[in-house]
């Protein structure tokens, strides 16, 4: 999604990526024979698994589309029917996990010019 938000921004696509958690679909594996889908959930949430509902990601998916372009380069975490954009966090704090000298080579490379394959 990174590597392709900037050239399909230019085509007017907007490019974007959903990451759910644990979410209630019948591919869960770990439930004891005969347990319900819902049992099973009820279960994990009392022991603290974040669980989501498919409707839950479903409003994430849905919101992400209502936003056309605007919606280019997000990262939706969803947890427990929560959302977090978390390329949000990531682009605010680059200077932090990538380093002051890093972060001004990575940005320089975006203007510098591109020489032809003399191989």
């Amino acid at each position: 999604m990174r590597a392709l938000k900037n050239d399909t921004a230019t085509l007017n696509i907007s490019v974007s990526v959903v990451a759910p958690g644990i979410t209630l679909t019948n591919i869960v594996s770990g439930r004891e024979a005969g347990e319900s889908l819902s049992d099973w959930a009820k279960r994990m949430r009392g022991i603290g698994v974040p669980i989501n509902d498919p409707g839950e990601v479903a409003t994430a998916v849905v919101w992400l589309m209502s936003l056309g372009m605007r919606a280019n380069g997000k990262g939706m975490l969803v947890q427990a029917g929560k959302v977090a954009d978390v390329e949000e966090g990531i682009a605010k704090n680059r200077k932090v996990w990538m380093g002051a000298e890093m972060l001004e080579l990575f940005r320089g490379g975006r203007s510098a010019p591109l020489f032809p394959n003399k191989l």
